[in-house]
């Protein structure tokens, strides 16, 4: 296992090692160039629940690519620990990590059974009008999918090319009570390809 949990790493070039799970893995792309990669980037959790964002650079994503996957479980060592990204913060640490080539990763084979698979932080259904446009922390809510439209092209103000979106409207009970709860539309704009 790795020599520090996730709350001891400090500002800097971490010596330390960390064991942690990929509990989440995408890549993110120039709104404007579609083939351009921007930074590859995963959530990852220790054996205690502690969570933070990781972000690979395109010059290191190759060979993490290959050497990383989602759900499993690596010692990494040799990584870079900073302050976090205001305007894009999966999960609610002020730090986060940058992995680089010298960075070393080892898969951990024998997992403890109680190791954590993912990370989040519920907000209730009521509390998603006052999120919109809130760019500090992604939103995790669950929620009943009433109605998805079709994708639909949209142009933002200041964007030369166009990018997907769709309505997806969710409730907060039960099925079968669904049209007498409080329900909520979300534009979901496509900004990433996952993995």
């Amino acid at each position: 296992m790795g020599d520090v949990l996730i709350p001891s790493l400090m500002t800097g070039d971490c010596n330390d090692s960390i064991c942690v799970r990929a509990s989440r893995f995408w890549e993110f792309y120039d709104l404007n160039e579609e083939t351009k990669l921007l930074h590859a980037d995963l959530v990852l959790i220790d054996e205690e629940g502690n969570s933070i964002h990781a972000q690979i650079y395109p010059n290191a994503f190759q060979r993490f690519k290959t050497l990383i996957k989602e759900g499993n479980v690596y010692n990494l060592a040799c990584f870079r620990v900073r302050k976090s990204n205001d305007r894009y913060k999966p999960v609610t640490n002020e730090s986060m990590i940058t992995l680089s080539t010298w960075t070393t990763v080892e898969e951990v084979v024998e997992i403890p059974h109680a190791f954590p698979m993912f990370t989040y932080s519920l907000t209730p259904i009521e509390q998603l009008p006052s999120r919109v446009d809130y760019p500090e922390y992604f939103t995790d809510v669950i929620g009943i999918v009433t109605t998805i439209s079709n994708i639909m092209s949209l142009r933002a103000r200041g964007r030369q090319n166009d990018s997907l979106k769709r309505v997806v409207t969710i409730c907060n009970e039960s099925i079968w009570s669904c049209h007498l709860s409080r329900q909520f539309t979300m534009q979901v704009v496509h900004k990433s390809r996952c993995s």
